[in-house]
Formats: structure tokens, C-alpha cells, sequence
């Protein structure tokens, strides 16, 4: 019987040689115990992930606690055609052209959501809890939380840097956390405050910030430039965020009544005051000529050039969402896939992957007719493909030699591939799972809030559906696989790269 004994992973910074292009790499554990079938035997997987981002403008971020269910805070598409909005529970509302990428709604969390931030190229989007717990989506990426640190105060307010490969947090004492390629530019954490701090944003180039109280004090580090604040004037409501304009020579304040209040270049285009219908506005979200006001009710009120954005956007889930529960595998699937592969493996494993499609409302899973003359690396792939076409995403050539390499020296060191320089790609290692087709299925659905995933825990949910996420990349491009017999199990890999 195997069995390994596995420790919390750690984030580890890696440079590629092409153009010093940084990112991170996180080594995602899943660790099932089949006690049912095995007693003490475990099955093992792993996941780690590495893709840039495009360059764009920072999201800025506007807090205020909100009524129970009520939204909490909202971040904008980058070109200024819709935005995201988070409740308190996690659940996300899109508007305009905000694609959906998941939220948290039936996930029980330790502490409530208090912020979101988009990544550069709108295709993902961070949130934040009070405690500092990072949950990422779509493209986002993690780097890093405070989830498992004392905190003095509760966290506020995030904010992403230009390339997406960082953030920074902030706390309500002003305290500032960074990770990823975010600089630290200083922070209020030692400084006694009025009023504590409702949000931040991010100056122009990513190299400085903006801290926002709750009587519109302003706090400027770094490249961010004082252009004025409200906080020696009377307001009849607390401030709740702030915008920087586009050039990042002035901001917005937005206030719980809607009251509005420009600084620098920042542009007056109306106020939401007597506009909120029994509610509080959240914040406000710039655009080109404009902004939003977003509320407490759902309700968008725009003005100046933004556009009318009432109606939430259709919430389309992405292919790369993991269903709403976790699926483990049967006693049956475990007894016949578990270690060493017998006869009825691939047909217990498919009748699995099936009932899951069905779950989703997908046909059964489509392998190609000579599926069974395939060598495992092939398998790997038809699987893989299978699994992506059934979801409208383009099929990876392969098995690339060069990748299948790379993929057979992961498997021999039990490890996850590592991409060649200066490429964006995925890679997921397994090992005690005897088919390409038992461990997609573990990769794709028994790798959620509920399964045995170590990164996958209540106060960090960045882990959760990790293979599923780079099975499902929305690039395409070419693959290599690996499947190798090492000790008493299969040690499985596959390595995609865009291109």
C-alpha cells in the first residue's frame, strides 16, 4: 500500500529567462484519503500554474459594509464597459460587459467579503475577506493572503497592480499588504486615524497608492499625489471609495448617500443624493466621460457618459468554474482505479466523468474512436480535448515531443512540468490513479470546497478547482503528457502551452 505524507505547499517566486517575465507558481495539493476501500492507503495529486497577463489600468475599489445580502463593493471592466459587483456571502453580480468568472455563494466562509478587484484584462477577478482570505477567479492569480496572520484590523479594500501579477490590501488602520510584484509604499498602520479606512487605489504605473477614510481623508504614497480630501468638511454621510481619473491627476469620492466630490481633474457629472431608492450607494466605478454609482440594492445609476447599466449582465458561468459541490469518487471507482489499473477502471471512471457532464448539462464525454489503441500520453490528450471541446474551447495539438520531455521528467521526480522560457503555460501532475481517465476525473471534479484539497480550506479558497482551471485555459495551443509506472502507482502529467 502507498501512502505519502504530504505538508502544507508554499508560493514560490520564478523567473523565466526571456524577458524577465515574473510570476509565481503555486503548488496546489490534493490529498484523498480512500479509507472506505484502502483503510489508509491515499491518493495523490498536485496542481501548478504559471501565465501572464496583459498590461492595463488598475481596478479601483470601493468598500462599505453593507446590509446583509446587500452588495459590499464592485470593480470595473478596464475599458469601462461594465463592472462586478460582491456581496458580503461571496455572490458576484456582473453588469454590461463583465463576463462572470464564479463566486462564493454556498461556500461558508470565516469572514465576510469586503472587496473585488479586476485583473488588467477583465477576464478575472480577485476577492477579498476581512481576514485577509484571497478567493481568485477566472485569470486572476494567487500570490498571497493574510488568512492565516493576526490581523489588528480587518482588511478593507484590495487593489491589483498594472500586469495583474501582484496586489496590495489594506486594512481599516491603513495598514498596507503586498504581494506578488505590488511595492510597498507605506501605509496609516502607525498613524492614529480619525476615521478608519474604507478603501484605497492605485496611482498611475502601479507605483504608488491612494488610502481613503471614512471622512474622506486622503493618505498619498508614492506616486500618488495629493490633490485635497474632505476630511475637515461636515458630511452628512461617511465617504465609501474612491476613483482616480484616468490620467491619474485627480479622484472621486463617493459617499453612502450618493453625495459626490471631485479633486484635481476629476469632472462633477451629478451626484446620486435622493437617487438611492431606501438604499446606500457602495461606491463608484469611472469610466471614459463618466461614472457609475453602485448600491446597496442592486440598482446602477449612471452618469455623464457612462452608460445605463440597470440590468445585471447574463451570468454565464465559465468553463473553468468548478461545480457548485465536490464529487468524490465512488467506493467502487476507487477500489478499481486506485494504485494498479484494473479491466473496469476506464468504465467505472467514465460512467463517473459522465454523470458529472450530466450534472452540468453537457453530452457524455466524446473520445475519439481509437481511444483504446492509444498509448496513455495520447490518452492524455484525447481526455484533456474531450473535456475542453465539450465546453466550446479549442482542442491542443499534441502530444508534442519536446513536451511530452519535460512532462516524463515531471512524472520521473513525482513533480509538476515546468513550461519552456518565456512561454505561458499550465501543467497538473497526479500520482495513484491508474488511467489518464480516473485522474481527469479527479483533476476536473474532486478538487472543490468539500474534497481533501490542502489549498482548498474556508479561509483560502484560491486552491480550489486548480487542475480544473488549467485543463480548462480559454488559449489554446500545444501539449505534451507523460504517464509513468513509479513504485506501487502511476505518476501522471500533462504541460500546456499557449501558442
Amino acid at each position: 500500500m502507498y501512502q505519502r505524507t504530504n505538508n502544507k505547499p508554499t508560493t514560490t517566486p520564478v523567473q523565466s529567462v526571456s524577458g524577465l517575465r515574473v510570476g509565481f507558481v503555486v503548488f496546489l495539493v490534493v490529498c484523498w484519503l480512500a479509507t472506505a476501500v484502502f483503510g489508509s492507503g491515499a491518493a495523490l495529486a498536485s496542481a501548478r500554474t504559471h501565465a501572464a497577463v496583459g498590461a492595463g489600468t488598475p481596478a479601483a475599489v470601493a468598500v462599505v459594509r453593507a446590509a446583509s445580502g446587500g452588495a459590499v463593493a464592485e470593480a470595473p471592466l478596464p475599458d469601462g464597459k461594465g463592472f462586478w459587483s460582491v456581496t458580503a456571502a461571496g455572490a458576484v453580480t456582473p453588469y454590461g460587459a463583465a463576463p462572470y468568472e464564479g463566486g462564493l455563494a454556498g461556500v461558508a466562509l470565516n469572514a465576510p467579503v469586503l472587496s473585488i478587484a479586476s485583473t488588467p484584462d477583465g477576464r478575472g477577478y480577485w476577492m477579498v475577506a476581512a481576514d485577509g482570505g484571497i478567493f481568485s477567479f477566472g485569470d486572476a492569480r494567487f500570490y498571497g493572503s493574510t488568512g492565516n496572520v493576526h490581523l489588528d484590523q480587518p482588511i478593507v479594500g484590495m487593489a491589483s497592480t498594472p500586469d495583474g501579477r501582484g496586489y496590495w490590501m489594506v486594512a481599516a488602520d491603513g495598514g498596507i499588504f503586498s504581494f506578488g510584484d505590488a511595492r510597498f509604499y507605506g501605509s496609516t498602520g502607525n498613524v492614529h486615524l480619525d476615521q478608519p479606512i474604507v478603501g484605497m487605489a492605485p496611482a498611475g504605473g502601479g507605483h504608488g497608492y491612494w488610502l481613503v477614510a471614512s471622512d474622506g481623508g486622503i493618505f498619498s504614497f508614492g506616486a500618488a499625489r495629493f490633490y485635497g480630501s474632505t476630511g475637515n468638511v461636515h458630511l452628512d454621510k461617511p465617504i465609501v471609495g474612491m476613483a482616480p481619473t484616468a490620467g491619474g491627476l485627480g479622484y472621486w469620492l463617493a459617499a453612502s448617500d450618493g453625495g459626490i466630490f471631485t479633486f484635481g481633474d476629476a469632472q462633477y457629472y451629478g451626484s446620486g443624493s435622493g437617487r438611492l431608492d431606501g438604499g446606500s450607494a457602495v461606491g463608484m466605478i469611472a469610466t471614459t466621460g463618466g461614472y457609475w454609482l453602485a448600491t446597496t440594492t442592486g440598482a446602477v445609476l449612471a452618469f455623464g457618459a457612462a452608460l445605463v447599466l440597470n440590468q445585471p449582465a447574463a451570468q454565464t458561468t465559465s468553463p473553468a468554474v468548478g461545480p457548485l459541490t465536490n464529487i468524490s469518487p465512488s467506493a467502487s471507482f476507487a477500489q478499481a482505479c486506485y494504485a494498479v489499473s484494473s479491466a473496469s477502471c476506464n468504465s467505472w471512471a467514465l460512467q463517473a466523468i459522465d454523470a458529472a457532464h450530466t450534472a452540468e448539462g453537457l453530452a457524455p464525454l466524446q473520445l475519439p474512436s481509437d481511444y483504446s489503441a492509444l498509448n496513455p500520453a495520447e490518452q492524455l490528450v484525447a481526455v484533456t480535448n474531450a473535456e475542453r471541446q465539450a465546453r466550446g474551447l479549442p482542442a491542443f495539438a499534441g502530444p508534442v515531443a519536446a513536451l511530452d520531455v519535460l512532462a516524463l521528467q515531471a512524472s520521473e521526480t513525482e513533480n509538476d512540468p515546468t513550461g519552456p522560457a518565456g512561454s505561458d503555460w499550465v501543467s497538473n501532475w497526479g500520482y495513484g490513479f491508474a488511467t489518464p481517465l480516473a485522474i481527469d476525473f479527479v483533476w476536473m471534479y474532486d478538487d472543490g470546497p468539500g474534497s481533501d484539497n490542502v489549498d482548498c480550506t474556508p479561509t483560502n479558497q484560491s486552491g480550489c478547482w486548480g487542475h480544473r482551471h488549467n485543463i480548462l485555459v480559454p488559449w489554446g495551443g500545444i501539449m505534451g503528457a507523460a504517464d509513468l509506472t513509479v513504485g506501487a502507482g502511476n505518476s501522471i502529467s500533462e504541460l500546456l502551452v499557449a501558442g
